[in-house]
């Protein structure tokens, strides 16, 4: 079985996106939610990258947390941010310090 070019650097881009994402995760832990927030931004590219529609899902999720978060919208940005760590095929549970 043949894998696309696409198909094999996205695993580089998702264990990129999981480490980033539990250090935006710390960061919205301390209440520096801007910071977080362009940490999200990035993430959610990099989510995208991945050729599965549910990473495409949690992409769009991850960059409306992050909008939400950076608006001040906190709880709203949590909601977002937990269905979007919901959908990631990975499926992994990060906590803030």
């Amino acid at each position: 079985m043949s894998r696309t070019i696409e198909e094999t650097v996205s695993i580089f881009y998702c264990n990129s996106a999981m480490s980033l994402c539990q250090l935006a995760m710390n960061l919205y832990s301390q209440g520096k939610y801007k910071e977080g927030a362009t940490i999200c931004k990035f993430v959610s590219s990099l989510c995208a990258k991945k050729p599965l529609k549910a990473c495409v899902s949690e992409s769009k999720l991850c960059y409306s947390a992050a909008v939400l978060y950076e608006n001040g919208k906190v709880k709203e940005g949590a909601e977002y941010c937990n269905k979007a760590r919901a959908l990631c095929p990975r499926n992994f549970r990060v906590v803030g310090d």
